[in-house]
């Protein structure tokens, strides 16, 4: 297969609806329970804990029945729990569980693919994430088990949990460890062996608007507050069953964000989003709104929201869900993106001079947009016949992520070109048979330009997950060198074995920290540096630039060491990226895997 289907995987968890004594403030003995509380007593200040909430989500690989015994009474104790610390603490907690033994979820690909596990990933606003091992060899009963559960909560509670423990329980000592950075680290190694085997047929591919998205790896370590919401706000904030209503009586496209508190790059995509509903404000054929899953748990379980999509847009109209956006980069990304999508699948151009303006780039359905990097063109005798169906359906499949036009004139044979106005050669011609797989190939490969600009970013698995050795060339404004280089990589044969990259410092984001990390000055420019799996090989101040400089072996060679120990150098790139988005904060940069899996929630619309 060339492309990756994308599931949507939704795991609802129900409400155990048992009368547990502890419910209803009284043991089985019918003696009051000390650590329930009683709402029709009086209390001292300050008794009555305040409303909390607190983000779950266990995930689990079962190896055997016992494995499978104890993942059940972790779920049950999960659902009592949450019952009795909901009315007795006042803590709610939106808890999900993810079964790991299919591998189907995309968060089991974090931890061991072989080896039985029973993690419980716990966020909340104040302490971000962590997540806790709860093992079964030392929680020998269901009780232990219990106050295990407790003290990983109460690490995320204003106060402690254990005196909400029941009877049984009180007189048990649970075991708990939270899961080191290290530990994690060390699944992703030994996981990366294991997903190299299919890496090789699986082929990814970004379209031209998603080459330099956020790296949400850094966005996780930065501080930031829980947005305040105005009446005036742009962006509407649905509660209870307004969406629903919407959704009902409205025929404008409804664009909603479904977010939480508790997660730092939930925060900052809510922020981001704030700022596209201001820009579009004045748009009526668009409704930007927001549900806030931390306050609206029952309304994100009835839209089938996992944890997992708590930073992801989704696109309605006449009650229908059209498609939806995991990634984020900046406000102006989401805000380009809108329009693709409110411009349709594929548009019809009957004009033939309106034609020569698309293959240049400009669409008159999207004159705010300006000069688009590529635009794909099918010509067909009649919108009934086979090969528009597909091209439709290719275009249905990628929708919201390139443009699609179309012409019909009966005097032609079908036909389909992707036109890129910015490239060496401009037209990509289609030559396949109009199979949905080979049409996707050719628009996906097509669209995306042979030198990707880093200036000001890079969506992460271009680099670090790619099989494919990465030519980088730092400029400064020479054209002559950006030809050569443009010359370079032209050519099929290079682009087949590297990917190439370019970053004009002139225009770019803060370059020091990547200097510093790759023994740069600035005098050492134009720099052209080829980075494998192991190292750079950065060749400054480089003459002409040719096919021959790649075996070149200078005395100033510069020779840079790339480890999993320690961050890519590339990754400070990204770090200003956010930080020119954000405002700047100092933040730890962790290493980054050099290969490893291909990325696991890429839509494809």
């Amino acid at each position: 297969m060339f492309f990756t289907n994308i599931f949507f995987l939704f795991l609802f968890i129900s409400d155990i609806r048992g009368q547990c004594p502890f419910k209803h403030g009284k043991v089985a003995t019918d003696v009051p329970n000390p650590h329930a509380f009683d709402e029709d007593l009086p209390r001292f200040p300050g008794t009555e804990p305040e409303d909390t909430f607190i983000q779950t989500t266990f995930v689990h690989r079962d190896k055997d029945d016992s494995d499978l015994k104890f993942t059940q009474d972790i779920i049950e104790l999960i659902n009592v729990l949450r019952q009795r610390l909901k009315k007795q603490a006042k803590l709610t907690i939106d808890n999900e569980n993810i079964d790991c033994n299919d591998g189907g979820f995309s968060q089991c690909q974090d931890y061991p693919l072989k080896d039985s596990y029973h993690f419980l990933i716990i966020e909340d606003s104040s302490h971000g994430a962590a997540v806790y091992s709860l093992e079964k060899k030392h929680n020998t009963n269901s009780e232990k088990t219990e106050q295990a559960i407790l003290d990983a909560l109460s690490r995320h509670s204003t106060h402690s949990l254990m005196i909400y423990a029941s009877e049984k329980a009180e007189k048990e000592i649970g075991f708990v460890r939270e899961v080191t950075p290290k530990e994690l680290a060390k699944f992703a190694k030994q996981n990366q062996n294991e997903n190299k085997k299919s890496f090789a047929t699986s082929i990814f591919t970004r379209s031209p608007t998603e080459l330099n998205l956020i790296n949400e790896k850094i966005l996780e370590f930065r501080q930031i507050e829980s947005p305040i919401f105005d009446e005036n706000d742009a962006l509407k904030v649905f509660v209870a069953d307004e969406l629903n209503n919407l959704l009902e009586n409205d025929e404008r496209f409804i664009f909603v964000m479904f977010w939480t508190k508790v997660n730092t790059i939930s925060l900052h995509a809510i922020q981001l989003w704030k700022q596209a509903a201001e820009m579009l404000k004045n748009d009526d054929n668009v409704v930007l709104g927001s549900v806030a899953c931390h306050d609206q748990i029952d309304v994100c379980r009835a839209f089938g929201i996992s944890h997992h999509d708590k930073n992801t847009i989704f696109v309605y109209k006449n009650a229908q869900k059209l498609t939806a956006q995991f990634s984020m980069r900046d406000a102006d990304f989401y805000v380009e993106w809108i329009k693709i999508i409110t411009a349709g699948i594929v548009n019809k151009i009957d004009s033939k001079d309106d034609l020569k303006q698309i293959r240049q780039g400009y669409l008159p359905f999207l004159p705010d947009l300006g000069q688009r990097k590529a635009v794909t063109i099918g010509h067909f005798q009649s919108e009934t016949s086979e090969e528009f169906q597909r091209f439709k359906k290719v275009a249905t499949i990628l929708y919201g992520r390139y443009h699609f036009v179309y012409h019909i004139d009966e005097k032609y044979g079908a036909s389909v070109t992707t036109f890129r106005p910015f490239e060496k050669m401009k037209r990509f011609d289609y030559n396949g048979n109009f199979e949905i797989a080979t049409l996707i190939k050719h628009v996906t490969q097509g669209s995306n330009p042979s030198i990707m600009d880093f200036g000001h970013g890079f969506t992460s698995d271009l680099v670090y997950y790619s099989v494919k050795d990465l030519i980088l060339l730092i400029n400064d404004g020479d054209q002559e060198k950006l030809s050569q280089f443009e010359e370079m990589a032209s050519k099929s044969e290079n682009s087949m074995n590297y990917i190439f990259g370019k970053i004009d410092k002139k225009n770019a984001v803060s370059l020091d920290s990547f200097f510093n990390a790759m023994n740069f000055d600035t005098n050492s420019l134009p720099i052209l540096c080829i980075f494998s799996l192991k190292n750079a090989k950065c060749l400054p101040r480089i003459g002409q630039i040719t096919d021959k400089v790649l075996l070149e072996k200078p005395d100033d060679l510069i020779l840079v060491e790339l480890s999993q120990n320690k961050p890519h150098p590339l990754k400070f790139i990204q770090l200003e990226q956010i930080n020119a988005i954000f405002g700047k904060q100092d933040v730890e940069i962790l290493p980054e895997p050099i290969l490893s899996k291909m990325p696991r929630n890429h839509p494809h619309g």
